[in-house]
């Protein structure tokens, strides 16, 4: 699979949040530069704290950052030098990146640089979060892996809705807790 090497210079042009047109921004002096943290996550995969605090900068509140899917295909990589059960949130916040994808305009957000190995990658985070089915977990988690298959199998609006399922509302009318769906 082709990726863009985490020396490659074109790192720099590839926003997130908290870095643009090159930097990190004056607001968060502490953000990622995206190739140093994917670099050392590839040395150390278990490291789940180091990946929890890159993931936002790459995909939250229903954005995905142009280097997001420059990231995807090495947190691919990284999942895969994981035992199953260490998996979940690398597969998962793939699975976000995806829906936040679906969510923009057409590939927009997509260069052209990164594009093909980001689409070469989503084959391979499915087939990893189907392994991680079998295992146990809590209905939470499985929630949370069906959303991210539905997202990988190009299902974003069911993928959204799964991922959204513990949002609930009280009905006006006869004061159930009903599922309430927000955009």
């Amino acid at each position: 699979m082709r990726m863009l090497p985490l020396d490659d210079p074109r790192w720099k042009d590839l926003d997130h949040r908290g870095w643009s047109c090159g930097h990190r921004s004056k607001l968060d002096p502490t953000a990622p530069f995206v190739p140093d943290a994917l670099r050392a996550l590839s040395e150390k995969p278990s490291d789940h704290t180091r990946f929890q605090e890159l993931w936002p900068y790459l995909c939250s509140e229903g954005t995905a950052w142009p280097a997001a899917y420059a990231a995807v295909p090495y947190i691919v990589e990284i999942a895969q030098k994981l035992q199953p059960a260490e998996r979940f949130e690398y597969l998962y916040v793939i699975g976000l990146i995806r829906m936040s994808e679906a969510v923009e305009s057409g590939d927009s957000a997509l260069r052209t640089s990164v594009a093909a190995s980001y689409r070469e990658a989503l084959p391979r985070a499915l087939a990893l979060v189907a392994e991680l089915v079998p295992h146990p977990h809590d209905a939470s988690t499985t929630r949370y892996l069906l959303a991210a298959i539905a997202s990988l199998k190009g299902h974003t609006d069911l993928a959204r809705i799964l991922n959204e399922l513990d949002t609930f509302a009280e009905c006006p009318e006869c004061s159930v807790q009903v599922f309430e769906y927000r955009e």
